[in-house]
């Protein structure tokens, strides 16, 4: 199907044409069994049958056809166009740096966690004033705050002004926190769900992998901490919450350990597991994994969970949901892995100073795109950084003119790249889990194993 062999199902390209003022666009063709995917250039998808794909190629096409097309995104008609693609620059998530307090101690961390300061109250008031008047001026009425360290449970009393300060406000907030989980008590556990935050807990396997990738910051092992506070979690959110899981060479090829651990020990309904990246700031710099191991994590994520989805199990894994979703929804869930990168563009980050970086930057002061004490509107700032910013620098390889993934992975993730200092080169992580999941997920949809309703 590539050029790494996958032969699973046949890949051809229907190149675009026009009758009268109807277009269509182009498209990748994935043919298996009397069933076909067009994938077009813009991420949209349409499945056809045989017959319909024959009309296609000769184009045969009535009304009704040309009108699914067009709905579907692959064709376009004057005044028609039903794909809408978004904004280039409209932030609507925001994270905000309350502290860098934390008491692990992660091989693996990114971040430079070089003091134990919180976010000056007053600091944090002109951040979220900021922020309402941002989306007052732009008439938005949905956001995401995700509140970001360090470990959030060591602020909770700035946890609780943001919460607050929203609480009269006409903006609908959707709150999000990534815990270690260790310091979760039930009390803390309560409130969270009190104030209706998204919580998700970072965990990276059973105890031996936990401890060895995760320890605390004083030593020793984190694992019993972390699993308690998982239980009190689990105590008042009734509703499936979710966590990360950092892939390293330590852990990678532990795949079916690590899943058993997570649904039949721990009891987890949705995890999200991201490959470690290189970083400056990482205790241990041989954590990265090569291209192949990447496939091989991949194929073994895919192999496991679709024989434990034959046995009608729910559970869900962030890199797979959110590729089945591009293919079936086209919905552009994730500001990742959706539409390219689009840190800086939909997401920002603020540090305790007041300073806009895009996405997780702001341990690169190079980075900084402004700040909200400055007079200067947010995209116009965002739009000066973009011409002469690394982060913001464009990725694209020769692999990439002909690569059907190129509508969701834009050259993949730009903070990795960044971190890892190879600015303007593709993500080679991202671009190798895109070329091993999403063939895999479309055979999966052309053999009825997943659902076009679903």
């Amino acid at each position: 199907m590539d050029e790494d062999g996958d032969d699973r199902v046949k890949l051809g390209y229907l190149e675009k044409f026009s009758l009268d003022i109807f277009e269509f666009l182009g498209a990748y063709v994935f043919s298996e069994k009397g069933k076909n995917c067009l994938l077009a250039s813009n991420g949209c998808t349409m499945f056809v049958s045989d017959e319909l794909m024959k009309r296609l190629k000769n184009h045969k096409l009535d009304d009704a056809f040309m009108i699914k097309l067009v709905q579907h995104g692959l064709a376009y008609v004057p005044g028609k166009n039903l794909f809408y693609s978004g904004k280039e620059i409209e932030i609507h998530y925001f994270i905000i740096d309350l502290t860098k307090r934390c008491n692990f101690d992660c091989i693996y961390c990114f971040r430079k966690l070089d003091d134990h300061t919180v976010m000056k109250r007053n600091t944090l008031m002109d951040v979220l004033r900021y922020i309402e008047r941002y989306c007052n001026k732009k008439g938005l009425k949905n956001i995401g705050i995700q509140l970001w360290g360090g470990e959030p449970a060591l602020a909770m009393k700035e946890i609780e002004y943001v919460v607050q300060y929203f609480d009269d406000k006409e903006i609908e907030v959707s709150f999000d926190i990534e815990t270690n989980g260790s310091l979760v008590t039930k009390e803390i556990a309560l409130k969270w769900k009190q104030w209706g935050i998204h919580v998700g807990v970072s965990i990276d396997g059973p105890p031996r992998i936990q401890n060895i990738q995760r320890p605390l910051v004083e030593g020793g092992a984190s694992s019993d901490a972390v699993e308690r506070g998982i239980c009190n979690l689990q105590k008042y959110y009734k509703a499936p919450f979710g966590g990360i899981v950092v892939v390293t060479k330590y852990n990678y090829r532990h795949v079916r350990e690590m899943l058993d651990y997570f649904i039949y020990k721990l009891h987890l309904h949705a995890l999200k597991f991201n490959i470690v990246r290189d970083n400056r700031n990482a205790l241990d710099d041989r954590l990265g994994l090569e291209e192949e191991e990447v496939a091989w994590f991949a194929n073994e994520l895919m192999d496991y969970l679709e024989a434990f989805y034959m046995l009608g199990a729910n559970f869900t894994e962030g890199n797979i949901d959110i590729r089945i979703r591009n293919l079936l929804e086209r919905s552009k869930v994730s500001c990742c892995l959706s539409n390219g990168c689009q840190g800086g563009k939909c997401i920002i980050s603020i540090d305790r100073n007041g300073d806009i970086f895009p996405c997780e930057m702001i341990d690169f002061q190079e980075e900084k795109i402004g700040s909200i004490y400055e007079n200067e509107q947010l995209e116009d700032q965002i739009k000066k950084s973009i011409s002469d910013h690394l982060f913001f620098k464009p990725k694209k390889d020769e692999e990439c003119q002909k690569c059907p993934w190129w509508c969701y992975c834009g050259g993949g993730c730009s903070s990795r790249n960044r971190y890892a200092g190879r600015d303007g080169c593709i993500d080679k992580v991202e671009c190798k889990l895109n070329k091993t999941i999403y063939p895999r997920l479309i055979e999966a949809i052309l053999n009825g194993k997943i659902k076009l309703g679903d």
